[in-house]
């Protein structure tokens, strides 16, 4: 690649995705001082939280990830080309930050968390946004002479190629920047509402009521909502959590620890809350964190396992998800929480020599049962996956009564096993695996790795919830609450199916579930679940405008018939994620990474986790040494020389 004098890069969103490709270049333009580099990079936020981790928003939501676990730095394991510069982890970050050793006019109340938290601990949402606002202005702080970085507090317009090669950025304020190579960070973007959207939208303003239709919750205003009101809440994950504790804690109500468990003392500003979903139940509440920032390594859905199945499936080497894939996930899983059930009846080296016998038989193999029989596994403590999708039984949604029963037991168990820790509970450890073994099924996921029917049948129609509600659960202590809302009468947990449309008749929106009788009216519904990544629908203005200029397009999964699967996500290439225009072309420089890429690449939204060689910092690393016109080839620090150069 031929420069002139200066080399331009831009950034189009600086949350955490921005902000670890910013670092990565900083760190690898370090072997490009032949030349001096301009990054202009454009957030309407702040940088480094970005809109997602502002600093100002409510002090109830709280992250689903411990503070030793989420970090904004490269370590030591990660494969990567570019060299390694360490930093603080956010739970190491808080202890300096209490010990006074981090410059800065922080608030008091964010220096009292600082002290507040330990390793395990998961902290307020605005917490974490003050760590990466800090990482930041560390990353300028660091960058070398050569490097100049030009902020621009705005939201980018439109992009357009240049006959020279370059890129026109355009801000929303009518400015122009022209740089080499840009790379679009923009994370979960506003979509246009859906068909059903809009209906309920129509409907809600027709008859003086409130639809809220998907959003991050901390955006949302609330306040319209009266004290008393019937609200209907439709969805049981992360976003009602955040709702329920907006509408509760947040309007002046308190928990109590009493010796019968936990009270809520209401404010009288709730609303009345009835919730509900298809499956019933909320995600699983995230067990206490024994790991440390460890995690559990896989036996059986390995890189190489994976290798040997696309190896064998033919030229593209596209897997069927259900006949090659689950299988390994499965038995992943299954091991781990029989080899805890025999460590807890028996003893930690019984345990050992039941893993290694029950490793070896095949899975679904009678030769498991022969082992779980062998070392005294009861019937009724199988692993029953269906079971676990859906712990109801037909007993359990016959009267209203029986449903309240049963989820009361239901959530206060889960507390329980929650409790006890992702290691010590069979339940969690198993269910922890999953987030444990998300690099493997990346690999296993990614760049139409899984034929499309299938990804269309058997990921996104039935494993992306499954492992959702196993894995990506709040904190158990809002399990807790939600149970302590439903003692003190705000909230309400309708049966599974729940379902919501509207009466015309009465002018109020319907509720309905399984359950006989359970029926719920009111003027105000809540979808309570983020937007769902769609390009299609797309309303974040530079990728409506790629859109619309055929610069992008959705990426599409080749099916067995030779037909494809479509999915929401941008096409992008593998690493380092240059964009696919609408003719199939290739964009030499330009790059999409995280959220927007999601169905080219799997659950793209979560944080970069030390110590575990984090694909996320492997991807921002690839994309910055594209940008600088380096090498990608990555190194395994677990192979590399000892005292090699990992650059």
């Amino acid at each position: 690649m031929t420069y002139t004098t200066v080399h331009t890069v831009g950034i189009v969103g600086v949350g955490p995705r921005g902000l670890s490709v910013l670092e990565r270049i900083v760190e690898n333009a370090r072997a490009r001082t032949d030349i001096p580099i301009v990054v202009d990079i454009f957030e309407p936020a702040r940088f480094g939280s970005g809109e997602v981790w502002r600093t100002d928003q409510s002090p109830d939501l709280l992250m689903n990830i411990v503070a030793s676990q989420i970090t904004a730095y490269a370590d030591d394991t990660v494969r990567m080309a570019g060299p390694v510069r360490e930093g603080p982890s956010l739970y190491e970050w808080s202890a300096l930050l209490s010990a006074g050793k981090i410059d800065g006019d922080y608030p008091r109340q964010v220096l009292a968390e600082a002290a507040a938290i330990h390793e395990n601990s998961y902290s307020r949402r605005s917490f974490y946004g003050h760590y990466l606002e800090w990482a930041y202005r560390e990353v300028l702080r660091n960058r070398p002479a050569h490097i100049d970085v030009r902020e621009h507090r705005c939201k980018v317009a439109s992009v357009l190629d240049t006959v020279k090669g370059t890129q026109i950025v355009t801000t929303e304020h009518g400015t122009i920047h022209e740089v080499d190579e840009l790379v679009l960070a923009t994370g979960h973007g506003a979509v246009d509402p859906s068909a059903e959207e809009r209906t309920l939208r129509d409907f809600a303003t027709a008859v003086g009521g409130r639809y809220y239709p998907p959003a991050n919750p901390a955006d949302v205003d609330l306040d319209a909502i009266e004290p008393g009101q019937p609200v209907l809440v439709r969805g049981l994950g992360l976003s009602f959590f955040d709702y329920m504790s907006l509408l509760t804690q947040g309007r002046g109500g308190t928990y109590r620890r009493t010796e019968s468990g936990l009270v809520y003392l209401p404010s009288g500003n709730e609303p009345r809350i009835v919730c509900g979903s298809r499956r019933g139940v909320p995600l699983h509440g995230r067990a206490d964190n024994e790991k440390g920032d460890l995690r559990y390594e896989p036996m059986f859905i390995t890189e190489s396992r994976i290798g040997q199945l696309r190896a064998a499936a033919g030229p593209d080497g596209a897997l069927d998800f259900r006949r090659a894939c689950w299988p390994l996930i499965a038995k992943e899983v299954e091991t781990v929480y029989y080899t805890r059930l025999v460590a807890d009846s028996r003893s930690e080296p019984a345990a050992l020599e039941f893993c290694a016998r029950y490793a070896a038989e095949p899975w679904g193999d009678e030769g498991e049962h022969r082992v779980l029989r062998a070392f005294g596994v009861r019937e009724e403590q199988y692993w029953d996956w269906d079971r676990v999708a859906q712990p109801w039984t037909d007993d359990d949604i016959r009267t209203k009564d029986a449903w309240r029963s049963f989820l009361r037991s239901y959530l206060t168990a889960d507390v329980r096993e929650a409790r006890r820790g992702n290691i010590t509970s069979p339940l969690k450890a198993a269910v922890d695996v999953l987030r444990d073994i998300r690099n493997e099924m990346r690999y296993m996921m990614n760049n139409g790795g899984i034929e499309g029917d299938s990804y269309k049948r058997d990921v996104d129609g039935w494993f992306n919830s499954l492992h959702a509600f196993l894995s990506l659960g709040p904190p158990w202590s809002r399990v807790e609450e939600l149970v302590a809302l439903m003692d003190a009468g705000v909230v309400d947990v309708a049966g599974p199916q729940f379902s919501v449309d509207f009466d015309s008749e009465d002018a109020v929106f319907a509720g309905a579930s399984l359950v006989p009788g359970d029926r719920h009216r009111s003027l105000v519904l809540i979808d309570a679940r983020l937007p769902k990544v769609d390009l299609a629908r797309t309303s974040n203005r530079v990728l409506a405008h790629l859109k619309k200029q055929e610069q992008v397009k959705r990426f599409s999964v080749k099916t067995a018939s030779a037909g494809e699967y479509i999915t929401g996500g941008v096409a992008v290439t593998e690493r380092p994620f240059r964009v696919v225009r609408s003719d199939g072309s290739v964009h030499p420089r330009r790059y999409v990474f995280g959220v927007p890429t999601e169905g080219a690449n799997w659950v793209t939204e979560t944080g970069i986790r030390p110590n575990v060689n984090s694909i996320t910092v492997g991807d921002s690393d690839a994309i910055a040494r594209a940008v600088l016109g380096l090498s990608t080839e990555e190194t395994d620090p677990r192979t590399a020389t000892q005292g090699e150069d990992p650059a």
